[in-house]
């Protein structure tokens, strides 16, 4: 079966927004065996999990292999495959084009179901912040503003140092007026409060074709701790990408996106009748 290294089970939880210090090493060399295709539910983040992060979001696009990979997936999953990303439904369809899977966007406030029926987020719940957003970024160089509509997100990769800015002025929205800031990797999101990860896996989960089967996410960075928290209460298999230098909820660690599809791959061969 295929297998990733298993981390400490003991693992201390902690928030989806909190950032962690404190170090998981890998519990000894055993390995989990992750759940028979035919039996699972497979959850992708995208940025940094499936692809590589770029400098620019609208960089990020899939390549063939990992749409043969992801088809593939999809066929021996009986439909059961769903991406999870921060981004937008729409952002996500261009990077996948011309797939378009089961996908949960803007951090949970967006599904797709595996009918194609859409719940879409409404951008005005953004509109009292868009503008002072706009205003403090601009009269910080190096700051990036990404408006999803339903979400705003504040880059600051080529400015690491203004990154504790960024976070005090989003926490000015909420949570009072029903919004929620996400901590990333060298991103704050002032996004919707009622939504995450975790809820958005597990209302698929309720649902044909992921009802009955085993969860399995897979993650990176501070916006899946909620999706790994879910999949852990569901009984399934959380999974982060990454190095083990870092508190988190999940259970197990790969060291890239390069290995996960190493795993993915060796998943199918062992499917194969």
């Amino acid at each position: 079966m295929a297998k990733v290294n298993a981390l400490n089970d003991c693992a201390s939880p902690m928030p989806a927004n909190s950032a962690a210090t404190s170090p998981l090493q890998p519990r000894d060399s055993s390995v989990l065996a992750l759940p028979a295709l035919e039996r699972a539910a497979l959850f992708f983040d995208v940025d940094g999990t499936l692809l590589d992060i770029r400098p620019e979001p609208r960089d990020v696009v899939c390549d063939g292999d990992l749409r043969a990979l992801l088809e593939q997936l999809l066929d021996r999953c009986h439909g059961a495959l769903a991406l999870v990303s921060g981004r937008g439904l729409d952002d996500i369809d261009r990077i996948f084009s011309p797939l378009k899977f089961t996908a949960v966007g803007l951090h949970g406030a967006e599904i797709r179901d595996a009918a194609g029926a859409e719940r879409r987020a409404d951008p005005r719940i953004m509109d009292h912040a868009r503008r002072p957003l706009r205003d403090f970024v601009a009269a910080h160089e190096g700051l990036m503003l990404e408006d999803k509509g339903a979400t705003l997100a504040v880059h600051y990769r080529n400015r690491p140092d203004l990154g504790v800015d960024a976070l005090r002025f989003l926490l000015r929205f909420s949570p009072g007026d029903g919004l929620a800031v996400q901590e990333g990797k060298f991103v704050v999101e002032l996004k919707h409060g009622l939504y995450d990860k975790g809820t958005a896996i597990a209302e698929l989960m309720r649902a044909p074709p992921f009802a009955g089967r085993t969860p399995v996410f897979f993650g990176d960075d501070l916006t899946d701790e909620a999706g790994f928290n879910s999949v852990n209460h569901l009984g399934g298999v959380s999974v982060r990408i990454g190095d083990a230098d870092v508190r988190t909820q999940a259970r197990h660690l790969l060291a890239d996106a390069a290995a996960l599809r190493a795993l993915l791959r060796g998943a199918l061969r062992e499917a194969r009748p």
